[in-house]
């Protein structure tokens, strides 16, 4: 009787006797585990929307957050679903709401206190591999507090709990989702937690009608104000920036960091991009792009507003030169900031600042005479979109004829042996698929010079020394002499001439630049890494196809000679449940920007289609005959999602295809936890912890290696193979009983 809760009511009488644990207890005092299951996933969904947030803002912006914060959190759940089975009551799990976002505070804190813990070098980005303890230590405790409460929950809501305390646990982090995506859109992240933990509390004062939790949820919603700038200042001296912060701010996009100048830093998610003013390296390159077109007009600049190169780009005779920088907040900012010399040019008639999303910005009515990507390698989809063949291509349609290209590529000369060597072989293949004509400037940072036919790209220093004397700038920080420093023709002829261009080219559905990238990146931390990269960028797809054929197997051998065919299944409904969020969060980050802000409103979709779905099916008598069709509808969502329709209408598809795969996602489960032996409670803990755990795998599998190494296609491909695998041994542990 341990565990045992029971509600009694005195026939033709209007009390209501509640026992817990064989004592007779207050029914005012007893949570409704409906009502807990709602806050569960509300607090849950805040939580790990958070920290994904932070843990993204702490890896530069990286992808790879997703799948590692992702797996762990699930890793998380699943735990606490597990020990839930044995451990907890629903009165208890009332509090656990509070205990996640309290967790989640902690977890911030860690991340944001990372660079001095690890010793990260001021301006660098955290790592994959920077430590897997402290990922652990930020990201657990708060997941497992959320995966604690369900298999009570589900025991106390009754025969159909499993399901119900899904469906309400998902409409709960739904409601999560719009409220942080729209009713704290302006509120940092210290200050949204503050918030959200002030709410619980209020809640739980009021229904145990207790004043000292009322002080304490007031006090949580006073720290709101001032806790963000207070993690600010502590995250700047923990990261070892130099100098004094001077602002702060976190944007839609990122959280940018700006120092006391001069010079003034600028750090977007922790990374350094610009240091201002740089008259000695900045400016001089700046004035070179300018002579790479012999007549430059109209000009699109990306990349090219945070490090000052628009002050020498301005003193040209050009006709329109749009800056384009997609953070509106970073835009508006950098004037005040850098001062006098960036407002003036800034200021000139020709200029036109422009906050959008590059690929939209090419849709401004021009025919651009040169081009210039400035932005840096493609470490992540958000940076990979101006470095694929289908920006390219885009750029070719509206340049002129004559018209220029340049993109910069942060890799030098003297590394082109290795990883370095293969992204730069990437890129140009990709540019080279595009244009006819193709230089190569090397350097520390390499550039690619492109055009058409009737390009006149030339490298010759006296045509590029000729063409700067004709602008006739005066008090310029380029001089003729410096010319064949910042052009090393015969470097740039053998660079040009052995460089290969025989790679296959780098698109959105198969974004090959972004594995080599990313693979730099982390090789910072585990230079180890750079030969398994390296092979695995060699091989075809026939490991990936391996893997998936064992999983398959291990799926349909659990269902037909062990007794965790249920288990097994659910695993693999959660695998490819995760799998198709991370495609669609992908999909849109590779074509509409940022999704910085737009998490919780993407991943409250997914949990409305899991509301919906869990809900209806629970209702059903029998809803375990439900899931072979449940599955065979996935197949499908996987089959839509393999022919690129996110990628071709995303701002349609993304959204549409989040609510229909979590709508499969929640009708399966409510059959599932009714398959199998053992108590309700053990079941619906059991599927619940093999739910989580599958979309663990997938996340940090899938997240982390298979979309940048295999890409979008592939990837559901091979989810799609998965969820038809689940089809007859979901029929086989059915026929089993």
């Amino acid at each position: 009787m341990r565990w045992c809760d029971g509600k009694f009511r005195i026939p033709n009488s209007e009390f209501t006797v509640v026992v817990r644990n064989n004592v007779e207890v207050n029914p005012q005092l007893v949570s409704d585990p409906r009502l807990t299951a709602f806050s569960v996933g509300f607090a849950t969904l805040v939580a790990q929307a958070l920290l994904l947030r932070e843990a993204m803002a702490a890896m530069g912006g990286s992808e790879m957050a997703w799948g590692l914060v992702m797996a762990l959190w699930l890793a998380g759940m699943a735990a606490g679903a597990r020990l839930g089975i044995t451990i907890g009551t629903s009165d208890g799990a009332a509090w656990l709401p509070i205990v996640v976002v309290v967790l989640a505070g902690m977890g911030m804190v860690v991340l944001r206190a990372a660079p001095a813990i690890l010793g990260i070098a001021p301006g660098e980005a955290l790592t994959t591999a920077s430590a897997v303890w402290l990922w652990v230590l930020a990201i657990v405790p708060s997941a497992a507090g959320g995966g604690l409460a369900f298999p009570a929950l589900a025991f106390a809501i009754g025969p159909a709990g499993g399901g119900r305390a899904y469906a309400f646990e998902a409409s709960g982090a739904l409601a999560g989702g719009i409220f942080l995506s729209f009713g704290l859109l302006h509120f940092n992240a210290p200050g949204a937690l503050c918030l959200v933990l002030g709410a619980l509390l209020l809640a739980r004062a009021w229904q145990r009608r207790s004043a000292v939790l009322a002080v304490v949820a007031i006090v949580a919603i006073a720290a709101s104000i001032p806790a963000g700038g207070a993690l600010a200042r502590a995250s700047w001296g923990w990261s070892d920036h130099p100098g004094t912060l001077h602002t702060w701010m976190e944007t839609r996009y990122q959280r940018i960091e700006v120092s006391e100048g001069p010079p003034t830093s600028v750090y977007a998610d922790g990374r350094l991009i610009a240091s201002y003013p740089d008259p000695y390296s900045v400016l001089p390159r700046a004035h070179l792009l300018m002579l790479l077109h012999p007549r430059p007009r109209k000009i699109l600049a990306i990349g090219c507003l945070a490090d000052g190169s628009i002050e020498a780009m301005v003193r040209y005779p050009v006709e329109r030169l749009v800056v384009v920088e997609e953070d509106p907040d970073l835009l508006q900012a950098l004037p005040a900031l850098y001062g006098a010399e960036m407002e003036a040019a800034l200021d000139q008639p020709s200029v036109q600042l422009l906050a959008a999303d590059p690929i939209r910005a090419l849709d401004q009515a021009d025919d651009w005479d040169l081009i210039i990507l400035l932005d840096g390698n493609p470490t992540t989809l958000r940076g990979n979109r101006t470095r694929t063949l289908e920006f390219l291509r885009k750029c070719r349609t509206r340049m002129r004829p004559d018209g220029v290209l340049v993109m910069r590529v942060e890799v030098s000369d003297t590394y082109i042996g290795g990883i370095g060597g293969r992204l730069l072989s990437v890129l140009a293949s990709t540019v080279r698929e595009v244009f006819e004509e193709l230089a190569v400037i090397p350097g520390e940072e390499t550039l690619l010079v492109a055009g058409g036919p009737q390009a006149k790209i030339t490298l010759d220093h006296n045509t590029l020394v000729r063409r700067f004397e004709n602008v006739e700038l005066e008090g310029a920080e380029l001089v003729a002499e410096m010319v064949p420093i910042l052009v090393d023709r015969d470097r740039s002829l053998d660079l040009t001439a052995t460089l290969p261009l025989d790679s296959a080219p780098n698109t959105i559905r198969r974004p090959r630049a972004v594995f080599l990238a990313g693979g730099l990146h982390e090789a910072r931390v585990l230079p180890g890494l750079l030969p398994k990269v390296a092979a695995l960028e060699r091989m075809g797809m026939g490991p990936l196809a391996a893997a998936l054929a064992v999983a398959v197997l291990a799926l349909l051998a659990s269902a037909g000679f062990t007794r965790h065919g249920a288990a097994a299944s659910a695993a693999a409904v959660g695998f490819c449940s995760m799998g198709w969020w991370l495609l669609l969060v992908a999909s849109w980050q590779s074509t509409r920007g940022s999704v910085y802000s737009e998490i919780g409103a993407l991943t409250a979709l997914f949990m409305a289609g899991l509301a919906v779905g869990a809900m209806v099916v629970s209702r059903r008598s029998r809803p375990e005959h439900s899931v072979p069709a449940v599955l065979g509808a996935g197949f499908f969502v996987s089959v839509a999602l393999a022919t690129g329709v996110a990628v071709v209408a995303p701002r349609v598809m993304v959204p549409l295809l989040l609510a229909v795969s979590g709508l499969v996602t929640g009708a399966a489960f409510p059959g599932l936890t009714r398959i199998g032996s053992g108590g309700l409670r053990r079941k619906a803990g059991i599927v619940f912890a093999a739910d989580e755990a599958g979309a663990a795998v997938a996340a940090i599998v899938v997240g982390v290696l298979v979309i940048p190494w295999a890409g979008l296609t592939t990837t559901a491909w091979g989810l799609a193979a998965l969820q038809l695998a689940a089809i007859p041994a979901v029929l086989v542990t059915l026929r089993r009983g």
